[in-house]
Formats: structure tokens, C-alpha cells, sequence
């Protein structure tokens, strides 16, 4: 038996030469057997066995060839900004999993990825850029990135159960605190720099009432390259740190110096603990994340404006058809057992609901923005 290469792609054999020839077209090769090498009765044998293998695996061929075209891989890709990438990553890789699925269908296969930027100026980048979808956040920081990267918000998020929230005043029971108006010359205790709850929103409703801020915030997006609080002790409070400011200017009557607690349930204890006369925090943080031995030794002094609690807002370039199939799958959410279970593991969040006015509702947060680029007295160093 001998083999020679041969260009077919089918089954040839003949009985009438003196060899049996069989054209593979899977192997491309030649087979000449002789006659006398096998009888005609398992020569049948064989040949009616190599008609069916190759027959199988020409139908394989061709239902691979004609068959449901292969999909295509898509990402979506959500996020927020904050320093604790792998904590966000765990909390949001759920919601991004769900919409991917919702979004799959027979000729198109989504993929949920999420990115945790450390700061508002790299979430602006990634959004001017298109390389994140879909944003969640609160209404101040979505408010000021939007304006920079062109982002649209589009959806509400029931966070935490609430639609809205706002920031209370908080200090000791035996303070002499009484109103804000008592707040000049004292030391403020506020959350981080890009939180609403914790400090854009009670920063621009302390600077309407005519106060200038005397601190840092250097990590913030609206940094202005102010230097670092030094403590001069390992406890940090009013007494040990260096408020002296870089141009000789005295404290007066409408002038507050502030500190970051850097977590909202640090700002009730360092009221308590002295470290500082006024906090800072949100209505919900106060009265569900806040020990009761805690919040019986602190009295509320005054509140700011109620604003969103959280939205989405998407990139600017989102494919108009993309951005009404997300806005289906997020208010819909709500509706079934998979969703309800995503959302309460999500931070206790309730639902989504779209933006009834979208003017009506950033109004006054536009209005506060102006406030929150007040040159701040910079701290000595």
C-alpha cells in the first residue's frame, strides 16, 4: 500500500482498475490498494466504513461552516472614584455582571468590568477618553465631573434605602455652639475631600453664609495646591496643629479652620473626643451608622439643603441604543429576585428612578459650585 498527495476534496473509488483507489478530501491523500492485496466482501466492509467517517465528519464540517455565527465580545464597564480599588471592585462587580447579562443576546455577548479610579481627575480622564461607561456617584462630584468631561447623568440611585439626603452640624451637648452663627474662629471635623455629605456641601453652604476656610485640601479636585495639616503630636485636635497661615492673616469672627476625619464614622467620636468642636454628616450616617452612646452625648446646631443621595450619569459618546437598554435593565431591577439581591448587597440600595427635572434638581447644586473654588486660607508649613 502506498500513499500520494492529492489536491481533492471528496470520496472517489473504482472497482474497475486493477487497484482500489480512495480520495480522502479530510486528509488530502491517496489510497491505491491492490486487489489481490484484500477480498471484494471486506473490501465492501471497508469502503462502506470510510464512506460513513467521512461523511460524519463532512456534516460536522459544514454545520461548523453554516452554523450560528460566532459572537461578539463586548465590555461594559462601571465605576467610581476611590482610593480602596478591591473593596469597590467586590461591591460594584455584582451590578456590572447583571447589566452584561441583560445586555447579551444571541449574536452579541457582554462582559462586566469594573475601574475604581483613585481620584475625580483621573474618573474626568477615563470619561473625556470613553473608556468608562457608566458613573456612580454623588450629586456634587457627579455634578463637577460631568461639567469637565461631558458625561450625562440620567438616573437616580435609592442608596441606602433614601432618594435624598443632607448634611447636619453636629457638637457636644455641653457646647457653647448654639447656631452656626457661632461657628467663627471653632475647628470643623469634615469627612474627605471629594465626599458631598461630608464636605462639598456643607463647605459651599458655610462659605453662602459669608465664613472662609482655613485647612487643607490637597487631595481634592478642587485642590489649589494647599500644603498638608502638620500635627505636632500623634493625637490630631485644635490645639496641636500649626494654623499659622502663610500670609501672617489673624483668625476672625468668620473664619473656621477644618480637619479631615477621612471616614464618616470618625467624625461623631472626634466631636465627643475634643478633637474638634464641629462635624460633619450625612442625616443617614447619623442615624444608622452612629453607636447610640455616641449620638446621645452630640446635639444637631443646623442642617444644609436636601440634594440627591446618588446617580449614574454615562459617556458622552454612548451609543444612544446602549444607553436606552442600561436605563430598561436598571429601573427594572428592582422587579425581580436577582436584581432586588444585587441591590440590597450594594449598599442597601432600594431601586433607580429616572431624573424627574433634571434642571430643577442641579439648579441649586450649580449654584453652590461657584462657592466651592473660594480660595481657601492656606495653612503655614
Amino acid at each position: 500500500m502506498n500513499y500520494e498527495e492529492n489536491n481533492k476534496v471528496f470520496l472517489f473509488f473504482s472497482l474497475y482498475s486493477s487497484s482500489f483507489k480512495i480520495t480522502l478530501g479530510l486528509t488530502n491523500k491517496t489510497i491505491k490498494i491492490p486487489w489481490t492485496t484484500i477480498g471484494r466482501t471486506r473490501l465492501i466492509i471497508l469502503i462502506v466504513i470510510l464512506a460513513l467517517f467521512v461523511a460524519t465528519v463532512n456534516v460536522k464540517s459544514f454545520e461548523k461552516a453554516n452554523g450560528e455565527p460566532m459572537k461578539t465580545v463586548n465590555t461594559i464597564r462601571i465605576g467610581t472614584v476611590d482610593v480602596g480599588a478591591v473593596t469597590q471592585i467586590i461591591k460594584f462587580q455584582p451590578t456590572a455582571d447583571y447589566i452584561a447579562a441583560k445586555m447579551s443576546n444571541e449574536t452579541t455577548q457582554y462582559k462586566g468590568q469594573v475601574i475604581i479610579p483613585p481620584t475625580i481627575n483621573d474618573m474626568i480622564e477615563l470619561l473625556r477618553e470613553q473608556r468608562i461607561d457608566l458613573y456612580f456617584e454623588s450629586p456634587f462630584t457627579i455634578a463637577l465631573v460631568d461639567k469637565e468631561s461631558g458625561a450625562v447623568p440620567f438616573l437616580l440611585r435609592w442608596k441606602e434605602g433614601v432618594t435624598q439626603y443632607h448634611s447636619l452640624f453636629i457638637v457636644k451637648n455641653s457646647s457653647s455652639i448654639k447656631t452656626v452663627n457661632d461657628f467663627g474662629g471653632k475647628t470643623i471635623a469634615f469627612e474627605s475631600p471629594d465626599s458631598t455629605s461630608g464636605y462639598l456641601l456643607p463647605k459651599a453652604y458655610l462659605v453662602q453664609k459669608g465664613f472662609k476656610l482655613k485647612g487643607q485640601s490637597h487631595e481634592s479636585y478642587l485642590a489649589h495646591g494647599e500644603p498638608i495639616i502638620t500635627s505636632k503630636g500623634p493625637n490630631i485636635n485644635s490645639s496641636n496643629i500649626d494654623w499659622s497661615s502663610k500670609d501672617g492673616s489673624n483668625d476672625g469672627n468668620n473664619t473656621i479652620r477644618y480637619i479631615f476625619a477621612r471616614e464618616d464614622h470618625n467624625i461623631p467620636l472626634w466631636v465627643v473626643e475634643g478633637k474638634a468642636d464641629i462635624g460633619v454628616i450625612s442625616n443617614v450616617d447619623l442615624e444608622h451608622e452612629t453607636y447610640e452612646s455616641i449620638k446621645s452625648q452630640l446635639k444637631i446646631v443646623d442642617r444644609t439643603i436636601d440634594v440627591p443621595r446618588h446617580m449614574v450619569s454615562y459617556r458622552s459618546e454612548l451609543e444612544p441604543d446602549l444607553v436606552y437598554k442600561i436605563n430598561t435593565i436598571l429601573l427594572n431591577m428592582d422587579k425581580e429576585p436577582e436584581g432586588i439581591k444585587i441591590l440590597r448587597n450594594f449598599d442597601n440600595s432600594t431601586k433607580y428612578e429616572e431624573m424627574p427635572n433634571k434642571d430643577q434638581l442641579f439648579g441649586p447644586i450649580n449654584n453652590m459650585l461657584p462657592l466651592l473654588e473660594q480660595k481657601e486660607v492656606e495653612v503655614g508649613g
